[in-house]
């Protein structure tokens, strides 16, 4: 692994890299979704100079099409993630703290837990869970109505689209560069080495690459990533009288095999979402839609005085075993922050401490990556 910075390189790979004339920038992140602008602010922090490159607009892909929760006392979530899960939990109420201060923006970042049912014998990992009676699901939420077993989790959420903005703005605030519009094409290579990339319209010279491109990580030549889209739709919910409310009607998320339910302090209510290997279609499909609505309802008949605001699809990035790929890749200085699958905004700022270190602490970690490393895809 090389792990190192481009500007402690010698003297003739830098020539090599960056044309004195052209601007550079020591990390160029691919990909500017929350994964992607969370590992930027803190590089940045770090002193190093950041270009993010977007073929949109930042945080508006799936990113914005995200529920989030912050599960990390899902039962089916992987064992070799619940780590990874847990300390980016704990990171969270700080994470956000600090990224609102230094914004100005709001994450509605909740703390009031989750309350569930999983079919089966399914156990949360958490040792801060327990088992709920239907008498104090009532007391927790009047409206619900799901079946037993009941769990109350210590789970918060966060509104995806106000982290996003956050992020956009902290990073701007923090002198980081943006390129929109262009889509990266190409990794390129000077000296065996990642030295930049490509989009249709310029080049942008740099020593260290990172793929947060989310379901589109996997174009990038020549080593592409291998990540798919995994759609998701989902609906969103306003009160009839207009958003009168002094809050939501559901104070809780709530999680069952057919539907989850999340609260936002504005009132809204979001149920999703549905999984489907739909290749790059983001259509909303009504039927399905109205499916969605009617198991919300059927968990919390409150919902029905709600109506339908709006409703989306987003594409979520999984991989071959649907594990985040995290780490460098058999081209030096080309590293992966991608493929979450479902888990993106969840596992943001670990992931963001963790490639931070990746790149400039010598390759140590605070956890074993092995088990997300690109690598483990090569060709034998």
């Amino acid at each position: 692994m090389s792990c190192i910075y481009p500007f402690c390189l010698p003297f003739e790979t830098r020539s090599l890299l960056y044309n004195r004339k052209v601007k550079s920038w020591d990390v160029v992140i691919v990909g500017g979704g929350v994964i992607g602008l969370s590992l930027a602010w803190r590089l940045k922090s770090a002193g190093i100079s950041i270009l993010v490159a977007e073929k949109h607009e930042p945080a508006r892909e799936a990113s914005a099409a995200a529920g989030g929760m912050i599960a990390h006392c899902d039962p089916h979530t992987p064992d070799v993630l619940l780590p990874l899960a847990r300390a980016s939990a704990e990171m969270y109420p700080d994470f956000v703290r600090e990224l609102e201060i230094e914004s100005g923006e709001a994450a509605d970042f909740r703390g009031a837990g989750t309350i569930a049912h999983f079919d089966g014998t399914a156990t949360p990992p958490c040792a801060d869970s327990h088992q709920i009676t239907p008498e104090e699901v009532s007391h927790l939420e009047p409206s619900l109505r799901i079946a037993e077993p009941a769990w109350f989790l210590p789970e918060p959420s966060v509104d995806p689209r106000g982290l996003g903005h956050a992020l956009l703005k902290g990073a701007k605030r923090r002198g980081i560069d943006f390129i929109t519009g262009s889509p990266v094409t190409e990794v390129l290579i000077a000296n065996g080495r990642a030295a930049g990339v490509r989009t249709a319209h310029s080049t942008y010279p740099t020593g260290i690459v990172v793929n947060c491109a989310g379901a589109w990580a996997a174009q990038l030549s020549p080593f592409p990533v291998p990540t798919r889209p995994v759609k998701g739709q989902m609906v969103c919910l306003v009160p009839e009288d207009g958003g009168q409310h002094t809050g939501p009607l559901i104070k809780h998320v709530v999680r069952t095999p057919e539907i989850y339910i999340i609260p936002r302090s504005d009132g809204r209510i979001l149920l999703g979402a549905t999984v489907e290997e739909a290749g790059f279609d983001k259509s909303v499909d009504p039927e399905i839609i109205q499916r969605l609505y009617r198991a919300g309802i059927n968990a919390a008949p409150a919902l029905a005085s709600m109506k339908i605001h709006d409703a989306w699809a987003g594409l979520r990035p999984g991989t071959p075993d649907n594990l985040p790929i995290l780490g460098e890749t058999s081209l030096p200085g080309y590293y992966a922050a991608t493929g979450h699958y479902r888990d993106g905004i969840m596992l943001a700022p670990i992931t963001a401490h963790v490639m931070m270190q990746l790149i400039t602490a010598n390759c140590t970690t605070d956890f074993d990556l092995r088990p997300f490393s690109p690598m483990r895809f090569a060709s034998d």
